[in-house]
This record gives structure tokens, sequence and C-alpha cells, in this order.
């Protein structure tokens, strides 16, 4: 394990800088599709991408809502950055959660480390004594280009007839994989979102782990992030309340000292649009403060040694999948309130627009959720690690 820790005071005072190098730069991401490696280095070296983790391995220990609200002022100057970084925090905390010692030693020994992996599998792995072989790709590796561990979902046989598929998720040294250059997207353009390419890699079974169906190893409150896909959508919530949160400030400074060219009164007088962005405000509102009751329900029991309930999951996924749906809702609401000049490619309204069109679509925060979280909660099915 590494000594390489600044504090905790230290990681917030830095993330008002990282924020507005984060927003200044925003367009040259976009145009970059993906971070640039100068300013994925200050994220590492601030450890930006250890927040979930405990101070064990080299990171900080915050609570789900602290963690949310770090990751939400990152979303809000950039999109991309915020969701990079909240992809890389969930996945650092599942490594350590839920990898075995070998590989948590590995990953963590390293200051910058930093993995991202997909659940979208196009590979073909054969199983050997030692661990795996694989070829094939993964798509929609967000952060990929800045990681130092890359991989994502295989599905193996079963162990026996009848039984469900393994799955697994399998990591590599990034050296060992080619990044193919296929990320060109209506939004979040700069997460650099690639395919990852295994081309006959060799995977050894320490660097896999059961994933999504995890199981945990490491001590709590660390433990009760392993086991369901409510986790991840706190990466997707993230980015969508900074996103949001932008878009009605943005919308705002687009009306500001702007005049009715019939009325000659200012535009931010009209009652329609006081109507249309106090509304707005108060789901944002609404959204932001479900989902941290909910992480702090989560976050209270893992304080006492213990997993979330089946509640608690299913509150913290729909609140997340919610400040999702809706945040795209706010987003647009302010572009639509922020009149002609929002037109402007140049201009930031339309990059919230394109960004905020993206993760509505993300298996962990679309509608579909809804309809498990919704068979659960009415008993018709059993809670699972897709809830």
């Amino acid at each position: 394990m590494t000594d390489f820790r600044p504090s905790l005071s230290e990681l917030r005072a830095a993330l008002p800088d990282l924020a507005a190098e984060a927003k200044a730069r925003a367009e040259e991401f976009e145009t970059l599709r993906r971070l640039a490696p100068d300013f994925i280095a200050k994220l590492k070296q601030a450890g930006v991408m250890r927040m979930l983790v405990p101070a064990e391995v080299g990171g900080y220990g915050v609570s789900l809502t602290e963690g949310l609200e770090m990751l939400m002022t990152l979303a809000e100057a950039d999109a991309s950055t915020g969701w990079v970084c909240a992809h890389g925090n969930i996945c650092a905390a599942l490594i350590h959660a839920s990898a075995e010692p070998r590989l948590c030693d590995e990953f963590f020994a390293d200051p910058a480390a930093y993995a991202s992996w997909s659940n979208l599998p196009r590979v073909q792995a054969v199983e050997e004594a030692e661990g795996l072989r694989i070829t094939g790709s993964w798509g929609f590796e967000s952060g990929c280009t800045g990681a130092t561990f890359v991989g994502g979902m295989v599905m193996l046989p079963p162990v026996a007839a009848g039984a469900a598929p393994r799955m697994v998720a399998a990591l590599a040294p990034i050296h060992e994989a080619r990044i193919e250059d296929t990320w060109d997207p209506i939004g979040l353009a700069g997460t650099g979102s690639h395919d990852v390419h295994f081309d006959e890699v060799f995977v050894p079974w320490r660097r896999t782990f059961p994933w999504p169906f995890g199981i945990a190893v490491a001590p709590y409150p660390a433990a009760v992030v392993v086991g369901g896909a409510w986790f991840i959508t706190i990466a997707a919530a993230a980015t969508h309340l900074g996103l949001a949160r932008r878009a009605l400030d943005e919308a705002r400074n687009e009306l500001h000292g702007k005049i009715n060219r019939i009325t000659q009164r200012p535009l931010l007088e009209n009652p329609a649009t006081q109507r249309r962005l106090e509304a707005a405000e108060g789901l944002w509102w609404a959204c932001r403060a479900g989902l941290r009751e909910a992480l702090t329900e989560v976050w209270d029991s893992a304080l006492r040694g213990e997993p979330a309930t089946t509640a608690q999951r299913i509150q913290a996924r729909v609140a997340g999948v919610t400040a999702v749906q809706r945040g795209a809702e706010i987003v647009r609401e302010a572009y639509d309130a922020s009149g002609a000049s929002a037109l402007r490619r140049s201009g930031p309204m339309q990059r919230l627009l394109r960004d905020a069109s993206c993760l509505t679509h993300h298996i962990s925060s679309n509608l579909a959720s809804y309809e498990m979280t919704g068979r659960v909660r009415c008993q018709i099915d059993e809670l699972n690690a897709r809830i």
C-alpha cells in the first residue's frame, strides 16, 4: 500500500481550483474527446479518484453524501469531468470492497491508480488453470484514456447444469490493452469512453472478482458498496445534478440584462419565466435532498457494520434514477427559458443540453430501472444485484 495521500482538508481546498479549470477547459476536452492528460494528472495528484476508499489504501473514506457533493461540484463545472471522476471512484471503491487482497495491493500501491471498466463485453474468454485468456473488446469504457487498469465484465459458463452464468470483472494493466478510438457522441464527449480491446491478454484469477453479483471482503463501512447497481447510479446522479445546477445558473446569466423588444421590460421579470425557473429549482432541490437522504440511510447502516437493506437499496436506486431523469428535464427547461441566445454553438447551454442527453440511457439510470425496483418493492421479484 502507498503512503501517498494529501489530507482531506487539502482535497477540499483543491476542489474549487480543479472545478474552475475543468469549467475553463470544457470545450478543449470536448474537442479532444477525453480529459487532457495534464488535467488527469492533477486530479490524480489531488486524490480525486480515491475519495470513496478508506485511508489505509491511500484514500479519504468520505461518506457517500460528501462524495456526492464533491462529484457534483466537478460535474457542475464540466459534466465530462464529473462523470469520469465519479466512474473512477465507483471502480476504486468496488475493487477495494470486493477484490482479493493481491489485486488491492497491486492496484492501490500506485498513487495514480485509477480503473475503468465496462459491462458491455464483446469478448471471448478461455478459462485456464491460472486465469482467463481474453480476446475482444468492451464498449463505452469511460475514462479509459487516463486509467491504469482496464477491462470489464466477462460472462463465464455456469458451474453446473441449470445454474446461472458466472459474471466477473477482469482487469489488466493499461499497457496490456489497446484503446480503440470509437467515442464520437452527441454529449459527454470529454469522457473518452472509447472501446478497450484485449488481444489474447492473460488475466490471472487474482485480477478478477465477482461483479455485479459481488461478495464483500472489506470491513464496513467500505463493504456497503458491494451488491447492486444502486452504487453505480450515484455516478450518473452526481453528474446530472451538477449539470442541472449549472444549467439553471447559466439560464439566468443568459437572461440577465436582456429586454423584451415589445414590452421593454427585463426578460427576467416575465412571470412565465420565473414560474418555469423556480419550479425547476424546486425539482432540483427535491432530487438532491431525496438522494442525500437515501445515501445517508445506507451510510448509517454501514457505520453500524450492516449491509444496506432491501428498502435502502431500492430507495437509493430510485432516488439516483430520478435525479438523472429529472435532471435532464431541468436542463431542458433551463435551455428553453434562456431564449434565442441559447442557440449559440459556442455557448454553454448547447453543451449542457447535449451532455444531459446521454446518461438517461445508461443501464444504471434508464427508465427500465423503475420496472426492476417496482417489481421488487411489490414483491413480484426477489432483490438481485441489478438493483
